[in-house]
């Protein structure tokens, strides 16, 4: 709406700043890392009774505010990353640091992730809009399958969310050291607008936060 957008661009606006200062030099933050952190840290409507279907689908994620860059939640932590995947078949893997003391002492050990990127859009598609669908695997292991969570967000949306249990892996899989990976890539779901031509690189960026659910 027009009262939103501009608070929404202000709380963007501060948050890029925050990470511009961490970036290394000659590198600047993308804008789908502020939304993806914006997603993420969003303190969600409360709504209750007869008009919690209405609020969930009226009011999105809730109030964004880049506050946790400045003053950190002890309840969680947070990882921020940003790359280029240089095409369809680039994959991009990443490593999670999740040490297994505390994997082993949590109650409810989870991991929430969104994910964000910027893709061509068509408007000639109906149903999709954007052409490309970036994915996310998250697993224990280079070599081992990966986990199911659960996931939020409508498929023509460049943004995905997902919530894994870390205590359910796939069958035959255990946790032996202190790094996870997660994998990203993309495919093209739909052509590009007819006459325009896109470069093959695709920028994404992803949030993850580590909790202990029994605590929260």
């Amino acid at each position: 709406t027009s009262l939103a957008a501009p608070l929404l661009a202000r709380q963007a606006a501060f948050a890029i700043q925050f990470l511009q200062r961490v970036c290394l030099p000659g590198a600047r933050p993308y804008s789908v890392t502020a939304k993806a952190l914006l997603a993420l840290t969003a303190t969600p409507p409360q709504v209750g009774g007869a008009g919690k279907a209405l609020a969930d689908k009226a009011l999105g994620r809730g109030r964004a505010s880049a506050d946790r860059l400045t003053a950190p939640s002890p309840a969680s932590g947070v990882l921020v990353w940003q790359g280029l995947l240089e095409g369809p078949k680039d994959v991009a893997r990443v490593t999670i640091p999740i040490p297994k003391d505390w994997y082993d002492a949590a109650k409810e050990p989870h991991l929430r992730i969104v994910v964000s990127w910027d893709p061509p859009v068509n408007a000639a598609v109906s149903g999709l809009w954007a052409t490309r669908k970036v994915s996310a695997q998250l697993k224990a292991g280079p070599e081992t399958a990966a986990l199911h969570g659960t996931r939020s967000g409508h498929i023509s949306y460049p943004m995905i969310a997902k919530v894994y249990d870390l205590r359910k892996l796939p069958k035959g899989v255990s946790v032996e050291g202190d790094m996870w990976l997660l994998e990203l890539s993309y495919e093209q779901v739909a052509d590009y607008h007819l006459g325009m031509v896109f470069t093959p690189q695709q920028r994404v960026a992803f949030v993850a936060e580590l909790f202990d659910r029994s605590e929260v």
